[in-house]
């Protein structure tokens, strides 16, 4: 993993005009850092057991970094800008690490030489990434590029896409409509069945209730984002949450 004074120095080379700085950014400096101090945890499953495990940082689910992202929203929707800058910054974090491809040739591994590289070179941006390639690579200059354009789109994003309170309350009083429409039409259907055939709408009718009450509408995760409410994810146990 790039050293922690690699992480800050791709934030602060990264920060947009857009953005205000004070507690958002110290709180992205701290939290960029954190996940090495502080590991989240994904769930693994083979063979029906499953079990929690730290999650890889240079390959990070996709669904951890955006639950970040949503968290973050959700602390600045709520007046909390240092806590949204830790969310952010975890998000951050994995993108950086994930920036570093660790192998090369497939078998030999550079992830030290490469990171030392790196460490090297942070203090050149973002002028370094003038004209150079940016992707996931084992080349210390592209892979601190290509972090670098991560966080720059990714705090322009979060920029631009800040949601009020009371649209959160809107979007989380829509998708609450949306799940009482959806089970109204499945007893609705279980019921029309049920006429002719007694016992054969029971087994669809309880698949159909229990899938509605795991099924989390687009309208919940905006509703996050303005401060709504508080969703629990999925795919393991975050350090940080709500």
């Amino acid at each position: 993993m790039p050293s922690w004074r690699t992480h800050r120095a791709i934030v602060k080379a990264a920060w947009p005009p857009e953005l205000p700085r004070g507690e958002l950014l110290r709180g992205i400096l701290r939290g960029v850092v954190e996940p090495d101090i502080e590991a989240d945890l994904v769930t693994r499953c083979r063979k029906k057991r499953c079990r929690e495990a730290r999650a890889p940082h240079h390959d990070p689910p996709e669904a951890l970094v955006r639950w970040y992202y949503d968290l973050a929203h959700f602390f600045r929707a709520r007046g909390d800008m240092y806590s949204a800058g830790r969310a952010l910054g975890r998000a951050l974090h994995y993108l950086h690490d994930g920036a570093v491809k660790t192998k090369k040739w497939l078998l030999l591994n550079v992830h030290d030489d490469v990171e030392a590289q790196m460490d090297q070179l942070a203090s050149q941006l973002p002028h370094i990434c003038n004209g150079a390639k940016h992707r996931r690579s084992n080349n210390p200059v592209e892979a601190l590029c290509h972090a670098y354009a991560l966080t720059s789109a990714l705090l322009r994003q979060f920029a631009a896409d800040a949601i009020s309170p009371q649209v959160g309350a809107y979007y989380k009083a829509r998708g609450r409509r949306k799940k009482i429409y959806a089970t109204s039409a499945v007893v609705v259907a279980a019921v029309a069945t049920a006429v002719a055939m007694p016992y054969a709408a029971l087994v669809p009718a309880a698949v159909g209730l229990l899938a509605i009450s795991f099924w989390m509408p687009r309208d919940y995760v905006l509703a996050m984002r303005g401060g709504a409410m508080c969703l629990r994810p999925t795919w393991g146990r975050p350090a940080m949450t709500c």
